[in-house]
């Protein structure tokens, strides 16, 4: 799951980035973007660590119209995924699994206010 959200976040804000209607609005996104790429590694390092298997993973697709209303989807990706890091961070007693998730969590909770901001900046 987190694998195919990260894969998904990197071909959804390459996207946003090129709608983005100013150099302020890029840098916000292409800070949650390049974050993303790192999440997606570290994820599957541990998958690969965890299984011997590189992760085999397709990102899904996300709709947006209009620049506003992706802005207002990657809110939304962005708690949800925050939720969910928190979530499996919780259940594992693996300290080297916790600080994974939660460094990804706390990412993650960072995007969604960069992405607030350029959405209200609108």
């Amino acid at each position: 799951m987190a694998l195919v959200g990260e894969l998904t976040a990197i071909r959804f804000y390459r996207r946003l980035m090129d709608m983005a209607p100013n150099a302020e609005h890029r840098e916000q996104i292409e800070h949650a973007y390049k974050d993303e790429h790192k999440h997606y590694r570290m994820f599957a390092h541990l998958y690969f660590r965890l299984t011997g298997r590189r992760p085999d993973v397709q990102p899904m697709t996300v709709t947006f119209a209009t620049y506003e209303e992706g802005l207002k989807k990657a809110f939304y990706d962005e708690v949800e995924a925050a939720e969910l890091y928190r979530d499996t961070q919780l259940l594992t007693r693996s300290q080297t699994i916790r600080d994974i998730f939660y460094e990804a969590m706390t990412d993650e909770m960072e995007h969604a206010a960069r992405f607030s901001f350029i959405y209200h900046q609108l």
